[in-house]
């Protein structure tokens, strides 16, 4: 297999939504999460239209889509943030608004997901339908994204990240097999909205000069971050600094890539 260090093209694109606060009532599915697990394998490989609570949980935070260990560096200037190198609970933790998904349960301080699998969009619909009843009819659907798509949600590191004192074409990269790596091509920054927490997508492409820029099988890509505020806020973490690894060759579903 031939790798390639690629270029990047530079762009930064804000797309704003009127920021709403999440009216959803708070969810502890603690107790769902203490059940035996189901059987029949993974829950991707189950219809998204069956999947529980717990199926849910474990697609968003715990899934080859969702990596449950993420690194995170020290902040370096005066407010130190800890150093994570398991995973860590936080408040602000939840890739999904509205919702504790579990106090005893080890969350990772930053979620990140692969965003433009379908897995994790259908998990994140099906989510809704599960609590909210006026949705529960509403067809599941997740087309096909251009670029590959990872996602950091939390308030705390979209405000870090929009305010960033870095270009983050700089600091932001895929790290491939054999040293290469894959650039940045776009920020999206999206405030949130009842549905959807505040998030940032990290935008690569699917292919360069028609040669394809990941390799499905490869066992391991780790999506580097790092950004400080320009604009500190006292008593907050004002820098990001983090790696997170995943897994190609495991993200399938029915034997099939989701990536």
């Amino acid at each position: 297999m031939v790798h390639y260090n690629f270029t990047r093209s530079a762009g930064i694109e804000t797309h704003q939504v009127v920021p709403v606060r999440p009216m959803m009532t708070r969810f502890i599915l603690a107790a769902m999460l203490a059940l035996p697990g189901v059987p029949g394998g993974s829950p991707w490989d189950r219809p998204p239209a069956k999947w529980s609570l717990a199926d849910v949980y474990r697609v968003l935070q715990d899934s080859p889509w969702s990596p449950g260990r993420i690194r995170l560096q020290p902040d370096p200037g005066p407010q130190p943030s800890p150093v994570a190198e398991a995973p860590v609970n936080s408040n602000d933790a939840n890739p999904v608004p509205g919702f504790q998904i579990s106090r005893s349960k080890a969350q990772p301080a930053v979620p990140v997901l692969w965003w433009s699998s379908k897995t994790v969009r259908l998990a994140q619909q099906r989510l809704h339908q599960l609590v909210t009843s006026a949705l529960s009819a509403e067809p599941l659907r997740a087309d096909d994204l251009p670029d590959y798509v990872l996602v950091i949600a939390g308030r705390e590191p979209f405000r870090i990240l929009r305010d960033a004192k870095e270009d983050l074409h700089d600091t932001v990269f895929l790290e491939l097999p054999g040293s290469a790596t894959l650039d940045l091509e776009s920020v999206r920054f999206f405030d949130g909205s009842e549905r959807e927490e505040a998030r940032v997508e990290f935008h690569f492409p699917r292919q360069i000069d028609g040669r394809a820029t990941l390799d499905p099988e490869t066992e391991r890509i780790v999506f580097h971050c790092k950004a400080s505020a320009k604009t500190p806020l006292p008593w907050h973490d004002n820098a990001l600094s983090l790696r997170a690894e995943f897994r190609p060759r495991a993200m399938r579903v029915r034997g099939v890539p989701d990536l």
